[in-house]
């Protein structure tokens, strides 16, 4: 590439301006784009461009284009040293190489893409360092390119350290995105003016750079009050706040709730409002007290009040702190492109700038959002129905014993279709019928499941985990969860779930389930482990360490230190027939595994030798408050459950596979059932072994063999059960 003599300033202009068009307006129309749930201040940039995200193309095609503008941009900046130009050249190349290179879906991480995404970073941060020339234009000059390369690369490296410390990823990584962008606009715009080119006399200048100050203090303030949303508490409810930087969405109030979205418009001129309203555990106590009533669950008039004035006194000093910053680094690049402390009037006029975009948001807001000014009132989901519907939830037992006579039928006119068109080997008698479940979120819907239990021939539950909502024992007793399982005639093991505990060390539920009489816990302790012998099917897992309440992130890193206790403990133990844990990640490629079960995604999968259990309530009672856009009927996620069939030879013959929806609605809907050959799944070599029917037992446990397994020892004392 052209030395420091060399560039068109005008064309530099233009393929910046592109890059941060491209970059910004991309993400912008892309999570628009998005179905209910995407949320752009958590989710990253690359989450829109990943193969199983819908309208991926708009990503991934702005990427590209800002790519190729970054290249532009290297070939055109007047006064870069060559070696500026490269590096610049190769962050456009690692851009394109981010579209090229995509993650897989939202939720899953890729190596190669993170690779590639942090050279892009960092390439941004660290061209201006390599580009510095004496002689070149105001911003190449390395007393200030040199600092700003520096400070560049404090933000790139802020990425991770915000990610560790639970910081919204997705609004941290586009504000350090666009900073990178706007650096190369940045220096184009100067080299244009150095260069000779003037607008207006010097008043009209500085009127327009107080004006251009003023919209970057407002930007800078809205992106702090998202990247540390303030947090309004009430009793039973929590709610962050922050201010939107769509403008699409001005002088609107928006709140996302599990039951939908509320959307009221007013009448003014002000930033958007977002609100994320949370319920808090506690309020599970509140629900298993008799004769609750809606009044028992508001907040009142005085809780409210102090919670918004908190909430906007939060807000706002956020916004003037981001403001604040903004017009400092403002302040410190022109006393570094002028090589002197920045002039009085100059340190004026910023202040004028930041004083106007606070008071100027400040008054907006408090102007706008009055109630007298409200003019428009919109709902999503079923907020807007459901006052029509307040016996939806009043019996949920009730309704599923209603519905088991369809799901008898279901599994009936399935297993005769199967006796029809099955392989020949899925025919041949079995040793052991599971009845694979999971999520079930406080919906007791164990009625629903003794019909299977007889239907199937089932002899054994196995439970992934997320039994109640907010890890609480009270939530799962006013709910009726224990005795439900107390109630099936089969054993029922269980690993715990993120749902099933309220901190790393919570047990609360764990010895509640212990004291239900047919329950084994394949991971009672910290120290101990659980293996189930039915019929010579040997059965472990371990349970989830994480918590409701906690971070929500990094959840694969996190499955590594039990995954890894595991398979130490497990190392001089004989294979396992059947493993069971309640997120994907911890069961894959874990050794000494013929079959590996989880749940936790509330959709039905297989991959490799792993299968992936529904939800069998259909996430539970709340998900069903879910509106259709063309109708106001409730409908819910699909609910799901699984029948594992191991043959004689110990290995599975079959996964029967039933989803079907609306069951609390009492509206049953068939969804489908299919049949998957178990050798697909099962990477067990021995040929040699032989399963057969557990013997009837006496006790709640039957016939099954629990051996325990320590972390600190491989020995394993066997013990029969009653």
């Amino acid at each position: 590439m052209s030395g420091p003599g060399a560039g068109h300033p005008r064309g530099a202009l233009l393929t910046a301006t592109a890059a941060v068009v491209a970059l910004v307006g991309g993400w912008t129309w892309a999570a628009t784009q998005q179905p209910a749930g995407f949320d752009s201040v958590r989710e990253s940039i690359s989450a829109l461009a990943a193969l199983e995200t819908p309208h991926r193309w708009i990503m991934t095609v702005a990427l590209i284009l800002t790519g190729l503008a970054h290249i532009g941009s290297a070939l055109m900046l007047p006064g870069l040293r060559r070696a500026g130009r490269w590096v610049l050249g190769g962050a456009g190349l690692a851009t394109i190489g981010v579209a090229l290179v995509p993650l897989p879906s939202r939720s899953d991480g890729s190596l190669a893409h993170t690779v590639v995404a942090s050279v892009s970073f960092v390439l941004l941060a660290l061209w201006p360092w390599f580009g510095a020339d004496r002689s070149g234009t105001p911003l190449v000059q390395p007393r200030v390119a040199r600092p700003a390369a520096a400070l560049m690369l404090v933000l790139v490296a802020s990425l991770t350290v915000g990610a560790r410390a639970g910081m919204p990823f997705g609004a941290h990584e586009r504000v350090v995105a666009a900073l990178l962008a706007l650096w190369p606009l940045a220096t184009a715009v100067t080299a244009w003016w150095a260069l000779g080119h003037r607008v207006g006399g010097r008043r009209v200048r500085n009127l327009l750079a107080v004006a251009a100050l003023t919209i970057a203090c407002a930007a800078g303030g809205t992106a702090a009050t998202r990247l540390a949303p303030a947090t309004a508490d009430t009793t039973h409810y929590s709610a962050q706040v922050q201010l939107s930087m769509d403008p699409r969405t001005s002088s609107h109030l928006n709140a996302r709730t599990l039951f939908g979205d509320i959307d009221v418009g007013f009448t003014g001129f002000a930033p958007g409002i977002e609100a994320t309203p949370q319920v808090k555990a506690s309020i599970a106590e509140l629900l298993s007290q008799p004769g609750i009533t809606v009044s028992s669950l508001q907040p009142g008039p005085a809780e409210l009040t102090t919670a918004i004035r908190t909430a906007a006194r939060d807000v706002g000093l956020r916004f003037a702190i981001g403001a604040l910053l903004i017009m400092a680094l403002s302040l410190g690049v022109s006393a570094l492109a002028r090589r002197r402390r920045p002039q009085v009037r100059t340190v004026v006029g910023a202040s004028v700038a930041w004083a106007i975009a606070c008071g100027a948001t400040g008054l907006g807001i408090w102007q706008t959002y009055q109630p007298v000014r409200q003019h428009e009132f919109t709902s999503t989901g079923v907020l807007g129905t459901v006052q029509r519907n307040q016996s939806l939830l009043s019996d949920v037992e009730a309704r599923t014993a209603q519905v088991s006579p369809y799901l008898r039928n279901l599994i009936a006119l399935s297993s005769a279709l199967q006796d029809k068109y099955s392989p020949t080997e899925l025919s041949e008698p079995s040793a052991l019928r599971i009845l694979l479940v999971s999520d079930l979120h406080a919906g007791n819907q164990y009625a629903l499941l003794r019909t299977i239990v007889e239907e199937e021939d089932i002899d054994l539950v196995v439970d992934t985990g997320d039994l109640v909502n907010f890890g609480t024992v009270t939530e799962g007793d006013a709910s009726g969860m224990f005795a439900g399982i107390a109630s099936l005639p089969v054993p029922y093991l269980f690993t715990r779930g993120n749902h099933d505990a309220t901190s790393a060390t919570d047990s609360a539920i764990l010895d509640r389930l212990a004291r239900v009489p047919n329950v084994v816990l394949l991971q009672p302790d910290t120290k101990s482990y659980n293996v189930v012998e039915a019929g010579g099917i040997r059965i472990g897992g371990f349970n989830d360490p994480r918590w409701f309440g906690d971070d929500g992130k990094r959840s694969k890193d996190k499955q590594q230190p039990a995954k890894k206790s595991f398979i130490d403990a497990f190392a001089q133990q004989e294979p396992l027939d059947l493993l069971v844990s309640h997120e994907p990640w911890a069961v894959q490629d874990v050794p000494r595994a013929d079959v590996a079960v989880n749940g936790h995604m509330h959709t039905p999968d297989l991959e490799g030798n792993r299968i992936q259990a529904g939800t069998f309530t259909g996430g539970g009672p709340l998900t069903h408050f879910v509106g259709e856009e063309d109708g106001e009927e409730l409908v819910g996620q699909p609910s799901a459950f699984d029948v594992l069939t191991f043959g004689e030879t110990c290995r599975l013959t079959s996964v029967t596979r039933y989803r079907y929806r609306n069951v609390i609605e009492g509206r049953p809907a068939y969804d489908d059932v299919s049949l998957v050959n178990g050798s697909r799944i099962d990477t067990a070599t021995d040929p040699d072994r032989t399963c057969a029917k557990p013997e009837p037992g006496t006790g709640p446990l039957g016939g099954l063999t629990v051996r325990e397994v320590t972390a600190q020892s491989p020995e394993s004392t066997p013990s029969e059960a009653d």
